[in-house]
């Protein structure tokens, strides 16, 4: 129970809150708690305005926070991102040059001017050095920056600059459709927003009527350019910059925000955040939030359906959501139709017309907007949309925000939408939902909940103690709270729970200090934000989620607990947290049932027992995964999967089938495999139907029909029809189609290698089991091929799919058209850790399956000479025949771990001498440990599946 002080705090915040949202509604000025930034600052900064034949600057104040604000480096936005810097201080020197071409016109002295200029110049120039263009991703940047390079260049300031042809081609590619007359016409653009990047390119006198209440789209710098650039002056114009220095948050210090003033999106972001946390206003509040909904109907109904972030704005889909989120929560029903008419897109919505990448949040936040309509069962196309591209995006490890910098902004929007769709579901109003995307949301909604516990320090806050942000990781695990998998995350969901919101109340005096991650032109923050995401978080309703027994997620919590004491006992999960490995065997059960369904895709399950790897799959990725914190994005993970279960598969069929029924065919069975992996192969098993790039892994299965016999007896026909599938399958996957061709020809060789290592290794068994084998003993391979070095560096190692595997998982991870290996140490480093790497995991292999390959009478690593010779040595009897098997494995394992030696040394060179990327390195290191767990586990027990 909270202290009656903290609730007094707490209702006093949201009392002032509300009703400062209310007055905001009869305000003539709106609300605007938008930081004030240096770029929009400056634009203002070069108004001049001539008055009784005299010209003069119109906002000196404006101009002398300028030079205050100037960091000693010499730049403006200390501490904010590159771009952010990069904008502000470009936009800064714009304005420093201006002053410093029209002397007497500032009250700075020139001297002063002269090295302010200079300091300013410096720094732009060491920032544009390091600054990557193309990893940038904020909104407008490509034809803002190029504008004011070019503004600068006719000052006299010239820069160049590595990222500077990748820019050029941004604002080829983002302009190529753009004329004057788009901006001359009465269409909405969002272009009017940003005015100044066309200074020198269109007439400003003919954009005159984009003016509304004196603003251009309520953007100061847009504005200010009108102002600067247009032959007739603006009244209007001038008096919206007045108000912007007055009420914005300047407060009359001369500073302007990037965007003033945001009534509706103010509104709509605080009104939304706190009732879906489950908010229960007092009766004073209750009249606050009428005079809000009375407010926001109004407009929704004048602007037909569809907002923008200020009345009669251009309308966008982020605003129209949240606006539909927050008056259904209010209790004005209303309907998205208009939304979906308006942003619907293809496979997403957008945000705006013309905007160079989908909003991750804004789909959010419609998804959220299409759960809340009265019947969100009428939208059941619409939201199945939005699910599949926010689940896709996910996947993908893509999930940056272009509204927002922080990546739990985004995890918070996803983990509510979700959460609230699991919830209608169970309710039955979305019965019709697919069932293989409701599995997605579960693991989606895992993967979120694991990745943000793992980030909380331990003080209980995330990000370095920032409120806001903890705020919304706080949120992020309230909305996990109410979903199926509270119960199975346990504890530790609740405890990070607990501990967020008592960093939160323990700091409560903080929660006005907005993070500067809100992204305009440049980045901002905003104390009303900041303060509703802390109320919400702290005082978010949660209930204990009561399932319906319709079984589409079951994840027995026995056997979780079960197999977290089993892999707790290998060395490498050793020193896993038990909730973090239990929660990552969660998620693999969570994996579990849309591997089996796919299990048949490919390879027939004939004469086969229960193959009980197929489980341990998704378990030793998502718990890899897990030790190296999401190395690995979940769609690769997947991939992987897929390839494991592919391999085991493999195995399988070629010991049942072709070892079992086909012997006297292996010379056969060999030509056909050289040719179906060396001729050109046919279509490929990945058709790209809808054109949404995605490949048949990501549906429900690639045939419609398995393969089947004719007859009793497997024939070469069966043979090649399961084969090709499988080479097919790897060959043609979109990951391998895209890379260099002699990256495709490795994988296309260690493929053939792999399925041929089978057929030796079959010779080999076939040999072995011509001899007389002892039933109780390890019988000695009396006819090796060669010595068991050399078979277990090639044919054995290659036996275990390792080397093609980390081929396959090589194209995954690189770019399109390039290796993810480069050169010739790389590449050599490559190859010889995977090499050894293979081979210990065959040692680990043979050491657990001794009892079984006696059984089986297959040859195993203790059969060959080197490890027997200490048999003849050796009496008989039952005590010195355990001894002698007790030998053998010891000097098996001693070799493995030998080879383990020479693993890690060649990968601790590779990523250490190489220059190789650090996500390179990461999934480097986490496929070693899923290759590893492999061997850990036949250690430990035999997870094979036998012949019947």
């Amino acid at each position: 129970m909270r202290p009656q002080t903290l609730w007094l705090q707490l209702q006093s915040r949201i009392d002032l809150l509300l009703k400062n949202l209310a007055d905001g509604c009869s305000s003539p000025h709106g609300l605007g708690s938008m930081s004030t930034c240096c770029y929009d600052t400056a634009w203002v900064a070069m108004i001049s305005k001539e008055t009784n034949g005299k010209r003069e600057w119109l906002f000196p104040s404006s101009f002398e926070y300028l030079i205050g604000s100037q960091t000693m480096d010499g730049g403006w936005g200390d501490g904010a991102s590159d771009i952010d810097v990069i904008l502000n201080t470009m936009a800064g020197l714009l304005a420093l040059k201006n002053h410093q071409l029209t002397p007497g016109h500032s009250n700075v002295l020139q001297s002063d001017l002269d090295d302010h200029i200079r300091c300013a110049t410096s720094f732009l120039e060491n920032k544009l050095q390091t600054w990557d263009v193309e990893s940038t991703d904020h909104v407008g940047f490509e034809i803002l920056v190029p504008t004011h390079l070019r503004l600068l260049a006719e000052q006299g300031v010239t820069f160049t600059f590595p990222g500077l042809e990748t820019l050029i081609n941004l604002n080829q590619t983002k302009l190529k459709k753009f004329f004057p007359e788009i901006l001359y016409s009465k269409i909405p653009t969002t272009l009017t927003h940003s005015l100044e990047a066309f200074v020198g390119q269109i007439n400003f006198d003919k954009v005159k009527h984009r003016l509304d209440f004196g603003s251009m789209m309520a953007s100061p710098s847009s504005t200010a350019a009108y102002l600067i650039h247009a032959s007739q002056w603006d009244d209007e114009a001038e008096a919206f910059i007045r108000s912007a220095i007055e009420f914005g948050e300047g407060k009359g210090s001369g500073a302007v925000p990037s965007a003033f003033p945001i009534t509706i999106f103010e509104l709509t972001w605080v009104i939304s955040t706190l009732m879906e946390s489950g908010l229960s206003p007092t009766e004073e509040n209750k009249k606050y939030l009428n005079i809000v909904a009375e407010y926001l109907e109004k407009h929704f109904n004048q602007q037909n359906g569809v907002m923008g972030f200020v009345p009669t704005l251009m309308a966008d889909a982020d605003d129209t959501a949240k606006t539909i989120i927050s008056l259904n929560v209010l209790g004005k029903r209303v309907r998205p139709d208009r939304l979906i008419e308006v942003f619907e897109n293809g496979g997403h919505f957008r945000t705006y017309a013309g905007e160079r990448n989908p909003s991750f949040s804004a789909n959010c936040n419609i998804l959220s907007a299409l759960l809340h309509s009265a019947e969100p069962e009428q939208y059941l196309r619409e939201i199945e949309l939005a699910l599949r591209f926010l689940c896709d995006l996910h996947s993908s490890g893509d999930m940056r925000d272009k509204w927002n910098t922080c990546d739990i902004y985004p995890r918070m929007l996803l983990a509510n939408s979700l959460t609230f769709l699991l919830q209608l579901w169970q309710n039955g109003s979305l019965q019709d939902l697919s069932k293989d995307l409701l599995l997605k949301v579960h693991i989606v909604l895992c993967e979120i909940l694991v990745q943000t516990i793992q980030e909380q320090q331990p003080t209980g806050a995330w990000h370095n103690g920032s409120c806001e942000i903890t705020a919304y990781a706080t949120l992020t695990l309230a909305a996990g709270s109410n979903s199926p998998l509270a119960a199975l995350l346990g504890e530790k969901l609740q405890s990070s729970l607990v501990y967020g919101r008592a960093f939160l109340e323990a700091n409560i005096s903080q929660w006005d200090k907005g993070e500067t991650i809100w992204v305009e032109k440049v980045s901002y923050n905003s104390a009303v934000l900041s303060n509703a995401y802390c109320i919400s978080a702290v005082q978010a309703s949660t209930f204990t989620w009561i399932p319906t027994g319709d079984g589409l997620v079951n994840v027995p919590s026995k056997a979780v607990s079960k197999f977290a004491q089993f892999y707790s006992c290998l060395p490498l999960f050793a020193n896993e947290p038990s909730w973090r490995l239990k929660s990552s065997l969660v998620e693999g059960f969570l994996w579990f049932p849309r591997l089996a369904a796919r299990r048949l895709d490919i390879f027939p399950r004939t004469n086969m027992q229960e193959d009980k790897y197929l489980q341990y799959i998704p378990q030793t990725w998502t718990m890899c995964n897990s030790l190296h914190e999401g190395a690995l994005e979940p769609d690769l993970m997947w991939e992987m999967m897929i390839i494991a279960m592919l391999n085991y598969q493999a195995d399988e069929f070629l010991e049942a089938v072709v070892e079992e029924h086909m012997m006297d065919q292996l010379d056969a069975v060999s030509v056909l495999v050289e040719r179906l992996c060396d001729d050109p192969i046919g279509e490929p098993l990945f058709a790209d139907v809808d054109g949404t790039g995605k490949n048949a892994t990501q549906s429900n299965g690639i045939y419609e029909n398995p393969v089947s016999l004719n007859g009793d007896v497997p024939d070469m026909d069966y043979a090649e029809q399961v084969l090709r599938r499988f080479i097919t399958y790897v060959l043609t996957h979109p990951a391998v189609v895209r890379s260099p061709l002699s990256v495709q020809r490795t994988l296309r060789r260690e493929l053939k290698i792999f399925i041929l290592a089978h057929l030796t290794h079959a010779e080999d068994n076939a040999r072995f089991r011509s001899q007389s084998l002892a039933a109780d003993r390890t019988t000695e391979f009396a006819t090796p091929r060669s010595s068991y070095y050399s078979w277990v560096q090639s044919t054995s190692a290659d036996h275990t799919s390792c080397p093609y595997s980390f081929n396959f998982l090589s194209c995954l991870i690189a770019k399109p058209g390039e290796p993810a290996f480069k050169g010739a140490r790389q590449r050599y480093l490559a190859e010889d850790m995977c090499r050894h790497l293979a081979t210990m995991c065959r040692q680990y292999n043979d050491y657990g399956s001794i009892v079984r390959d006696r059984a089986e009478k297959n040859l195993n690593s203790v059969n060959f000479p080197e490890f027997c010779e200490d048999a003849e040595k050796a009496g008989a009897g039952p005590k010195t025949v355990a001894q002698v098997e007790q030998k053998l494995k010891d000097n098996l394992m001693w070799v493995a771990e030998y080879e383990r030696e020479c693993c890690m040394t060649a990968l601790d060179r590779l990523e250490n001498e190489t220059g190789l990327d650090t996500r390179t390195k990461r999934i480097l290191r986490m496929f070693v440990d899923v290759v590893d767990s492999y061997g850990q586990i036949y250690v430990a027990r035999d997870i094979a599946s036998r012949m019947r």
